[in-house]
């Protein structure tokens, strides 16, 4: 395996485990979860730590270990390999940019609550990084491969769909769950393909 793919392995786990997090957390929930940020803007305790020099639960509650705490540190080792990859990839300023508004845009919305309008200009700089990568590559970087980029082209619209149904259902107040998780599994499909048809490392 060599060392792009040791990388992409790495981001992949790192994203894997919130992504299978939230999941559970949609299935075994009680009441209905309206979006994804319900779950991972959540102050719910994740683990709790007690002092070994105090029994004390309101001092113990000082050491507790949230689940925004918990996805934002999946997201952190996550951006960290995610930079490190796209070092190693020969692309244009244009695509690290947008991976790190997408990523600042990732932790704006996990510790801003869905109350607070702040969060949806976070979650619109995120969606929008995301468009603007896909089209970025999809139409200056297919590298005059017809077969690629109509690949690629396919993929960014039906990006665009998914959407263009989320900021529908923002503003109808309706459930996004679903939407959001096709938004998302979309650009992984998007960002592995990139991998295995269209990648070029940097030559030292």
């Amino acid at each position: 395996m060599n060392q792009s793919n040791k990388i992409l392995s790495c981001m992949l786990l790192a994203y894997i485990i919130p992504i299978a997090f939230v999941y559970y957390k949609y299935q075994n929930s009680d009441i209905g979860i309206r979006s994804i940020s319900s779950i991972i803007t959540s102050t719910e305790p994740f683990l709790s730590f007690i002092p070994s020099y105090s029994t004390s639960i309101d001092t113990a509650s000082s050491f507790v270990f949230q689940t925004r705490h918990f996805i934002a540190l999946c997201m952190l080792i996550m951006a960290g390999f995610t930079i490190l990859y796209e070092a190693q990839r020969q692309s244009q300023r244009w695509s690290l940019a947008a991976i790190i508004v997408l990523l600042c845009g990732i932790f704006g919305v996990i510790f801003i609550p869905e109350q607070n309008p702040t969060h949806y200009i976070f979650a619109a700089a995120a969606f929008f990084a995301i468009i603007g990568f896909m089209c970025g590559h999809t139409f200056c970087g297919s590298g005059g491969k017809s077969a690629t980029h109509d690949d690629l082209r396919m993929l960014l619209y039906a990006q665009i769909l998914f959407m263009v149904i989320t900021f529908i259902g923002v503003i109808q107040d309706a459930t996004i769950f679903a939407a959001e998780a096709l938004f998302l599994l979309n650009f992984a499909i998007f960002y592995l393909y990139l991998h295995f048809f269209h990648y070029k490392p940097v030559k030292n």
